[in-house]
Formats: C-alpha cells, sequence, structure tokens
C-alpha cells in the first residue's frame, strides 16, 4: 500500500492511495488539520508508539468545502507481518451525512510497511515546504511533528520513541532530547534502509 500526501495549493492538500489493485485520491482543505488528525489516529493503533492511549480502532475526518472524507482503522495483531490494518474511506457530498457516500472503498494492508509510506511521504512534503512554509500554506496550522517523529522512530526500529517520565512533587514529568528528536528528523529513510 503506497501513502503520498503532498500540498497541492494553499489551503489544499491530496492524498493518494494506491494497492496492487486500486488508486485513489482523495483532496482535504485548511478546514480541518488533516493531517494530524490522520496522523493521531495511525499512531493510536499502536500499542508500541503509544501503550497509554492504544486503540485497535480509530477514525478522522477530512473536510473538502463541501465535502466530507471519513476514515476508519482497525487493526489485529500489531507484530503480524502479513495485512493487519483494515481500514475504510468514505466521501460524501457534503458534511451534513444525509446522503450515502458516492466513494465508500475498503483497504487492507501491513501497518509496518503503510506507516514506513507515510513516514516516507511526509519526510518529501518538508523536505519540500520546511516546518514554517507548511504552516503558511496549511493556514497556520503547525506541522503535526510530534507524531511524526512516532511514527519515524517505530519506522526506523520498532521501539517507542525514547523518553524519560519521572514524579517530580506528585506530578509526572515526561522530558525528551531535543538533540535526539532534531538528528531523527533530518535521517533520511533512504540511507538506512
Amino acid at each position: 500500500m503506497k501513502f503520498n500526501y503532498k500540498i497541492t495549493d494553499a489551503g489544499w492538500a491530496t492524498c493518494e492511495l494506491e494497492s496492487s489493485s486500486q488508486q485513489f485520491s482523495f483532496e482535504a482543505s485548511c478546514i480541518s488539520d488533516a493531517l494530524k488528525e490522520f496522523l493521531e489516529a495511525i499512531v493510536r493503533l499502536n500499542p508500541d508508539i503509544d501503550p497509554e492511549f492504544y486503540e485497535d480502532e480509530t477514525e478522522c475526518s477530512w473536510h473538502q468545502e463541501p465535502g466530507l472524507i471519513e476514515w476508519e482503522f482497525n487493526i489485529s495483531e500489531i507484530k503480524s507481518t502479513e495485512e493487519n490494518l483494515f481500514f475504510t474511506v468514505k466521501q460524501y457530498e457534503d458534511d451534513s451525512r444525509k446522503h450515502r457516500p458516492f466513494i465508500d472503498v475498503k483497504f487492507s494492508c501491513n501497518y509496518d510497511k503503510f506507516v514506513s509510506s507515510i513516514v516516507t511521504s511526509l519526510e518529501s512534503l518538508i523536505t519540500e515546504f520546511g516546518l514554517v512554509g507548511y504552516a503558511e500554506m496549511w493556514d497556520g496550522a503547525d506541522f503535526p511533528i510530534a507524531n511524526y517523529l512516532k511514527l519515524k522512530q517505530y519506522t526506523i526500529d520498532k521501539a517507542v520513541f525514547p523518553a524519560v517520565t519521572e514524579t517530580i512533587d506528585d506530578s509526572l514529568k515526561t522530558t525528551t532530547s531535543l538533540e535526539y528528536e532534531m538528528k531523527l528528523l533530518i535521517t533520511n529513510l533512504k540511507n538506512i534502509k
């Protein structure tokens, strides 16, 4: 399964999905923070990335002015090397959902391979636009860097993002290494594989 997300114009992005038998393209407008919501849904599916907020079913929506895209994800056996991610994409004419979706497609793939494709696509996106440029093109919304880095870390070594959590004065404090994050941000996946 190939995933390609690109900004096509100020406030507009296109997501292309391609499996061995299907190819679809979906647009998103900056009315919703499409990429942020999508990455949150993907991260929450993996207990190795976010064990505290893991869910085996997640969803997100993208607005299209006036259309709406709904994503519904379901994961089974995260450690599997076979197809273990199943998702549906529904496209509606408007956000009222009063009518049946005019596109209703189902996909199945391997979660790890899908995440790798997402990270590779987003690596190209931020290389092209930069973090500030992304925000300028996406109506001021920041690039979802934290979830991107979690997925990139997972793609590289299948591990939880390195963090230190400690209790200070009865409050939890979690810290990460900015130096490590900056190094991970500029690491090119093509040089690792």
